[in-house]
């Protein structure tokens, strides 16, 4: 009786874990995992993209527009075919992107204010500054990690890409920091201000503020009191140090998405045109015409 019973929970279980097919579940995640490296890369697009990039993000989102067909219609073979698409275009954007934006734009933000820093021996500029050339350097890190990767496993080589990307970024905020720590007369550093108990509080009260915020602020203050030039479009990468888009870019995977279209997928499903039935009626009627003079 034991042993029947401990039959029926196995059976049951058993039942319980293949209810739900493992290539609905492994393309559900893939789709998932798809949409997010679109979303991320959208933003260097807009900012920073070529006419390349462009087509690169409009096709690779076409094909996660099929998929996302594919699946709902329950033909995970099909759906997970043109995830691997989209990913094979998101990982040569992705590469063009680190490499030739992120990295070179990273060095020269940096690059900019070193001469002056090093010169001054301004410690707490030299520290943003060495601790922008780690970021960077822990970004030419991932991106030779991502490109040594095997070449069909896109998705871990997109990964490496999207860390290199996150770290090219930090390493511009640090170069921001170290050229407005720089560049801000002795008299206005905290460490030199004198202040009254009053002027204290009041500071404490007003510092809920986000450090994208802070930095925009102390930049477009700096550059208007003519401390230093804008001389690499400044603001255009604050705005995607933190993930926006810039308002003089376009959003250009919403402009992407206004163009999709179902042929590559509802194209193969299309029943036959009456140019076909006719052609395929004609064929049935000669073969029913030779049957009948071949029966005796």
């Amino acid at each position: 009786m034991r042993k029947r019973i401990i039959q029926i929970i196995v059976l049951f279980s058993a039942t319980a874990v293949f209810s739900v097919s493992p290539d609905q579940t492994f393309t559900e995640r893939a789709l998932k995992d798809n949409r997010y490296f679109i979303d991320f890369i959208n933003k260097g697009v807009s900012n920073f993209g070529t006419e390349k990039n462009m087509d690169q993000l409009k096709e690779a989102n076409q094909h996660n527009f099929n998929a996302n067909l594919w699946y709902l219609q329950s033909d995970y073979v099909n759906s997970f075919k043109e995830i691997k698409a989209s990913q094979e275009l998101l990982r040569d954007l992705y590469l063009d992107l680190l490499t030739n934006r992120y990295i070179e734009d990273a060095r020269y933000l940096l690059d900019l204010s070193a001469p002056q820093i090093v010169q001054s021996k301004d410690k707490k500029a030299e520290m943003f500054l060495r601790l922008g050339y780690r970021d960077l350097e822990v970004s030419r890190q991932y991106y030779l990690k991502g490109f040594n990767y095997n070449r069909f496993l896109f998705s871990s080589k997109i990964r490496h890409y999207i860390d290199g990307i996150k770290r090219a970024r930090r390493a511009k905020r640090f170069a921001f920091l170290a050229l407005i720590e720089s560049k801000t007369p002795v008299e206005e550093k905290d460490e030199y201000r004198t202040q009254t108990l009053d002027e204290a509080l009041r500071k404490i009260e007003t510092e809920d503020i986000s450090d994208y915020e802070r930095v925009k602020n102390l930049l477009t203050n700096m550059i208007n009191r003519q401390l230093f030039k804008d001389e690499y479009n400044f603001f255009l990468h604050h705005y995607d140090n933190y993930g926006y888009i810039s308002e003089e870019k376009e959003n250009m995977l919403k402009k992407s998405s206004e163009t999709l279209n179902t042929e590559d997928v509802s194209g193969k499903l299309k029943p036959p045109s009456s140019e076909e039935e006719s052609v395929e009626a004609k064929k049935e009627e000669t073969a029913e015409t030779k049957t009948t003079t071949e029966t005796p």
